[in-house]
């Protein structure tokens, strides 16, 4: 099984994140607190729920945002598509989802089947752990781990064989020690011999117990006798037993004795290990000897890549400036497309201010001279108005005049106004010359009205010159606040009574008014001034005629009384027309507008000045811009020519520049790549030469060592060691078979001392007379033992009845006391021989388990082990039962755990963890492995061979190693193609 997907939603740094994870080994590469344990943590948390909380916080909770909790996608060695999903804010097992590949979901269960039953103890300690947990060997000793180390063949299960051997030894000792006092066998004994010297002293034998004693020293004696001869027949039916037992091991006693008469005895004095010893000399000098030769092999490799590359030192001399005109290339940019945009914004406006110029009639610096004040521009207001009004009062003047010479040419004009009444006709001319004050004033009020509006923003922006002065006269002389705000109060007071009284009064009648005249003036409601003005002139016209008719005589008279001062009148509006016109072109001329230019004309030139002046402004300002990018892209230009030159390279057009800076930067990341390259190669050829001078230097002294052994065993070479050693291995197989054949006689002679005295009964005995008084001696003893039983039950009787005769109850007392510590007494002696041989046969089956039979995982630890550490280290030693264990190098000699190193025993403990995930792996199906920087304490030897064996094992199953040292990365992953950075 391995891990196809990991996705972390949310959990600790980690946020929406997803990796891809391909069979075999990956290496994980990243900084300290890049999220590799975040990461380890992560997987764990996946398959076997959340750490609990602290305080009320959670362990990694999802501070970069998401949900947290993720969900796994594992592929089986079958090829099915599993997922595992699990989120949860707190501690515990959170929400858990397990989909099958047909699609059903499941739980827990259907988790801890997909797992082959692992839990999160094994998960953490064997099949994703860290330094922390490679550390200890008690992360190996709880009792899901230890009992698939310890209890694996054994047969013991999770008992300890050592903690029953305590047990049994501890009760042995409770019943029974020499010389003690408190042990259960003892207090008993002692309490026998105080029974004893009472009852001897209490007992009297009376002249009538006299007989019953006889009898009873008869029995006693019968049985003694019987005793005895009961005894005789066992020890003669055991010695027939004995000797036939022993028949066989002598036999073969005699044929290893003869073997080894055989064979050289000379090879006895080979010390063990010699062997151990050549083949770890020849491996030695032959894996360094490889070793030299692929170091060598390196370094020409190495040699040739670094030859290939290209480093251009000018480039890299002149790699801020590039850096630096890179980081401005954007802005360059930027700069150059806007030009274009830049010059037509300022032709732009140049021509707008032309055309500006040219509407108005003059050209351009003209224009801009203009005054165009606000003083200005109501002087030409009121000079235009003033114009305005002469030339109405002559036209009023001329219509009059004209009136009257018409009213003249009809002679019967005066019958028209037979019909006329004369106070209706003066009611309407006096509406009409109150219409005709109105206009008067209402046209003399507005040009009032726009000089006072000119006065009033006068006095508001004196007014705020006014507080703005107070104020930067109290920040900068510190003068009095309050003074300040009174100058301030009184500028104010003064701006509000000068606009108040600048204020013209409204002299425009009102609506009602007006229209009450214009019906009282006979005239419709939307009657204009004109109309106003004809219908004045018509109604003199009226009262006129009604003079004539009146007073015909008088009619010439008046008429030419009307008609004179018509005239004059008309001269005195010429007179005025003429002043007011030479008053404006006199304004004209002081204004510098064109000569004879009208009051509309003038207005509409002085409006054009401020959009001239606005188009001056904008073609300054693109003006200024303009010429500021081009300095700088000239600066730019002068920069990348400059450096084009120092690097020996021809300079490129303005429009190439930017790519030219663009190559520059192509060229220098791929030197400064280059350069790292070359760098980085170097030191891998250091380390290649440091390779190679330790392999030479290996090689040479596994030469010397294998020459001294050699020398040491007087033998010419290796072959001939080998065939002394075969013979010293076979001699030692035969005198390990003589001791063990001695061994089994001794234990059925009794003893090592009386085999030689069993040897000599077994040559001198016939077997077949040995069966038959074997056969005999048997029958006799189960006579006898039946006679005793009938003697046993007579003294029973008479001491029955002897009892019963005994006078005191004190001796009685004591008598049955007596019994039953005798019995008691047998029961614990027949307790403590039980034990003492049970104690016996475990101690030797143990010590030939530890010899003989050692579970299948520690026999695949102790080859890592043996690999990991190049052969100093060859088995492993774990006693059935027991927490600890026990390592022999190659020279045999047993060494525990608080003996060896701290990386030696991480190494330990490292071959423990492979032996177990290879154990696991055959009942059931391989699980991914995960470790996190666990080569940290090794040296480099023993690093590069451990990260071998990583590699070993991720051929079966799926690694992910987490580090933050690329060292190790490299030693995991030498091409780097299977190493994911963490960022």
């Amino acid at each position: 099984m391995r891990i196809e997907r990991l996705e972390l939603d949310g959990f600790g740094r980690f946020a929406g994140v997803t990796w891809r994870l391909g069979p075999g080994l990956t290496v994980l590469l990243g900084p300290n607190e890049a999220g590799k344990t975040t990461l380890l943590n992560g997987i764990r948390a996946l398959l076997f729920g959340f750490e609990a909380t602290r305080e009320g916080r959670a362990w990694y909770p999802a501070f970069a945002g998401g949900r947290r909790g993720g969900r796994l996608t594992l592929i089986t060695a079958a090829g099915d598509t599993w997922s595992v999903e699990r989120h949860g804010e707190r501690g515990g097992t959170g929400s858990l989802v397990v989909r099958a590949p047909n699609g059903n979901t499941g739980g827990q269960e259907t988790l801890d089947r997909l797992l082959a039953g692992v839990d999160r103890e094994l998960l953490t300690n064997v099949f994703a752990f860290g330094l922390g947990e490679l550390q200890a060997l008690g992360s190996l000793a709880g009792e899901g781990v230890r009992s698939r180390i310890y209890g694996a063949g054994s047969g013991l299960g999770g008992m300890s064989a050592a903690d029953l051997e305590q047990q049994l030894r501890s009760r042995q000792e409770a019943i029974f020690r020499p010389r003690g006092r408190d042990q259960d066998l003892n207090r008993v004994a002692a309490r026998m011999e105080e029974l004893r010297e009472r009852i001897a002293e209490l007992e009297q034998e009376p002249a009538r117990f006299e007989a019953l004693h006889r009898e009873l020293a008869e029995v006693g004696a019968e049985r003694d006798r019987t005793e005895k001869e009961r005894r005789a027949c066992a020890e003669s039916a055991a010695r027939a037993r004995r000797i036939g037992d022993a028949m066989g091991p002598a036999a073969a006693l005699v044929v290893a004795e003869a073997e080894l008469a055989t064979t050289d005895p000379a090879t006895d004095d080979l010390p063990d290990g010699t062997d151990a010893e050549l083949v770890r000399l020849l491996a030695e000098q032959v894996a360094a000897e490889d070793a030299r030769v692929a170091a060598e092999r390196a370094v020409g490799a190495v040699d040739a890549r670094i030859g290939a590359l290209t480093v251009d030192e000018r480039l890299l001399e002149q790699r801020d400036e590039i850096v630096a005109l890179a980081d401005e290339r954007p802005l360059q940019a930027a700069r150059i497309a806007g030009l274009p945009e830049l010059r037509a914004s300022h032709a732009g406006a140049v021509a707008e201010l032309t055309a500006l110029a040219a509407r108005a009639g003059g050209s351009a610096a003209w224009l801009l001279g203009l005054d165009d004040s606000v003083a200005a521009i109501q002087a030409t207001r009121d000079a235009a108005a003033h114009l305005d009004v002469a030339q109405r009062r002559l036209e009023r003047a001329e219509a009059r005049l004209d009136t009257l010479q018409r009213a003249e040419a009809q002679e019967c004009g005066t019958d028209d106004l037979a019909d006329v009444d004369p106070a209706e006709l003066a009611a309407r001319r006096a509406a009409v010359r109150a219409l005709t004050e109105d206009r008067l004033r209402s046209t003399f009020a507005a040009g009032e009205r726009e000089r006072a509006a000119a006065l009033r923003t006068l006095v508001a922006s004196g007014t705020a010159l006014l507080a703005g002065v107070a104020v930067l006269a109290v920040l900068l002389t510190g003068s009095s606040p309050i003074l300040a705000g009174a100058v301030v109060a009184t500028g104010v007071v003064v701006a509000v009574v000068a606009v108040r009284l600048l204020a013209p009064p409204t002299t425009r009648a009102p609506a009602s008014r007006h229209a009450a005249l214009l019906a009282a003036a006979g005239l419709p409601p939307d009657a204009d001034d004109a109309a106003v003005e004809r219908a004045g002139d018509a109604l003199a016209a009226a009262q006129a005629g009604l003079a004539a008719r009146d007073g015909r005589h008088g009619l010439a008279v008046g008429r030419d009384g009307a008609r004179h001062d018509a005239a004059r009148e008309r001269e005195e509006a010429l007179a005025a027309v003429g002043e007011a016109g030479s008053t404006w072109a006199a304004w004209v001329r002081s204004s510098q507008l064109p000569e004879g230019a009208s009051p509309e004309a003038a207005r509409q030139v002085l409006a054009l000045v401020d959009l001239g002046r606005r188009a001056h402004a904008d073609a300054d300002a693109t003006a200024q811009r303009l010429a500021a990018d081009v300095r700088a892209d000239d600066a730019y230009g002068e920069r990348v020519d400059g450096l084009l030159e120092r690097l020996g390279r021809r300079p490129v057009p303005p429009e190439a520049r930017i790519g030219a800076v663009l190559g520059l930067v192509s060229e220098l990341d791929a030197t400064r790549a280059a350069a790292d390259r070359c760098a980085a190669l170097h030191e891998e050829r250091r380390r290649a030469e440091r390779v190679q001078a330790q392999s030479a230097e290996r090689a040479e002294r596994a030469s010397a060592m294998l020459s001294a052994l050699l020398e040491r065993h007087g033998v010419p070479d290796a072959v001939a060691l080998r065939e002394r050693l075969a013979v010293g291995a076979a001699r030692r197989g035969v005198h390990a078979r003589v001791r063990e054949l001695r061994a089994t006689l001794g234990g059925i002679a009794g003893g090592d001392a009386r085999v030689a005295e069993l040897l000599g009964l077994i040559a001198a005995t016939d077997p077949d007379r040995q069966a038959v008084e074997r056969q005999e001696s048997e029958r006799r003893a189960v006579e006898l033992d039946a006679r005793m039983d009938e003697l046993s039950s007579r003294a029973g009787e008479l001491r029955l009845e002897a009892a019963q005769l005994e006078q005191g109850a004190e001796l009685g007392r004591l008598r049955q006391e007596l019994a039953v510590a005798e019995g008691r007494a047998t029961a614990l002696a027949r307790e403590w021989a039980v034990r003492a041989i049970a104690l016996r046969l475990l101690e030797e089956t143990r010590r030939r388990y530890e010899r003989e039979r050692q579970p299948r995982v520690v026999q695949d630890a102790a080859g890592y082990f043996e690999r990991i550490t190049g052969g100093a280290y060859e088995r492993i030693v774990a006693a059935p039962g027991e927490a600890t264990v026990r390592v022999e190098s190659a020279t045999g000699a047993p060494r525990l755990t608080d003996e060896l190193s701290r990386g030696t025993a991480e190494q330990l403990y490292l071959a423990l963890r492979f032996g177990l995930i290879e154990q696991f792996a055959r009942t059931a199906e391989a699980l991914p492995v995960v470790m996190d920087d666990i080569l940290v304490n090794f040296d480099e030897e023993r690093a590069a061979r451990a990260a071998a064996a990583v590699r070993s094992l991720a051929e079966r199953h799926q690694v992910l190693y987490f580090t933050c040292h690329p060292w190790t990365a490299r030693l995991l992953d030498p091409d780097g193609g299977r190493t994911l950075g963490l960022d």
